[in-house]
């Protein structure tokens, strides 16, 4: 059991780190930039070298489709998977189903990745946020000179946040789903066979307005899919910054400026920001795709009143309690296709 003393120094030194970490947390964040971040290499699973099957190396393909080489942030790093087509190529041959003798290895299997992303933020289960791994990805069989379309896979598997973890452990686990729907698929003599023109299940990115060249137009983006076509409605507002929120005041049709709420963005002409939680962050383009440096919601911190703490109400715990809120800044992807940010 903890002496008074002992307690007194333990949330004495909890609530001044607490204070330190808040006070560090509230400044306004810097926009988002590559540069401020470290690059680092991750690999998947270990480092065994597959079995290098002539014909099954052949018959496999592996087609990078993501918005961007980037496949997540942790600290003061961001991390890519150098050559990730052969990587996932040669995790895959590893597989039982893809060995000497069987339906896969005989058949020619494209993979094509849409999305690999590692999250600290990816769902909230009582105010408390789980990291994990999102996985995206449409499989297909080459027959002749068309496609065959065999399956799609769209999971998200949470429970870390351990960058290396998910690359050692959670992306080899998607890659097992992944063979198992392509197994089945193929395996299956009742499944009609779709041919389909492989290009449509890629975003075509140069059809996407707000990714091309051109003035930034000013007004505000009510809805993302304003955002995506770069059609902002023209508006004449103000923001009004604060370290927790901001607030977007808008001239009405009287000359009077009224607070709204609603909104997915602006553009003020030079630079395009999002709403998260109740701030605008400037979102930055990379690739085909935006990041930014921001917030997702606001913490709450209750802490112990030590400077109004006797001895007593330490041993009692019945001493006053001193609510603080706070942001945590992280940088975050927005993804293209649907307006989600991890």
């Amino acid at each position: 059991m903890k002496t008074p003393l002992i307690r007194f120094l333990f949330i004495y030194l909890l609530t001044s780190f607490s204070f330190l970490n808040s006070f560090s947390q509230k400044k306004n964040p810097d926009v988002f930039s590559f540069s401020k971040y470290h690059k680092r290499k991750l690999s998947i699973g270990n480092s065994k070298s597959p079995v290098k099957y002539d014909r099954q190396m052949r018959n496999l393909t592996v087609l990078d489709w993501r918005e961007d080489t980037t496949v997540g942030f942790m600290g003061n790093d961001y991390f890519v998977i150098p050559g990730i087509e052969n990587s996932i190529k040669n995790k895959l041959l590893l597989e039982d189903e893809f060995k000497s003798g069987s339906r896969l290895a005989s058949a020619k299997i494209i993979l094509c990745l849409k999305k690999l992303w590692i999250a600290r933020h990816l769902t909230e289960e009582n105010n408390h946020w789980q990291g994990g791994i999102i996985w995206k990805a449409d499989c297909f069989e080459k027959v002749n000179d068309t496609f065959v379309y065999l399956s799609g896979v769209d999971t998200v598997i949470k429970g870390s946040s351990n960058t290396r973890f998910i690359a050692k452990k959670l992306i080899p686990f998607c890659l097992q789903l992944t063979t198992s729907k392509i197994k089945s698929a193929i395996e299956d003599p009742g499944k009609k066979k779709a041919y389909v023109d492989i290009n449509q299940f890629r975003i075509n990115y140069h059809k996407i307005l707000v990714l091309q060249k051109g003035q930034k137009k000013k007004g505000l983006y009510l809805t993302y899919e304003q955002f995506l076509n770069d059609t902002p409605t023209p508006a004449d507002f103000e923001v009004e910054r604060d370290k927790l929120s901001d607030a977007m005041f808008v001239k009405n049709s009287k000359g009077n400026y009224e607070l709204v709420r609603n909104l997915w963005g602006y553009c003020d002409g030079e630079n395009r920001y999002i709403k998260s939680g109740e701030k605008y962050f400037q979102l930055c383009r990379y690739n085909n795709t935006f990041y930014f440096y921001g917030a997702k919601y606001i913490q709450k911190f209750v802490s112990e009143d030590i400077g109004t703490a006797s001895v007593l109400n330490v041993v009692t715990n019945t001493n006053r309690k001193i609510t603080k809120y706070t942001l945590n800044y992280y940088p975050f992807q927005l993804e293209i296709s649907d307006g989600k940010f991890y």
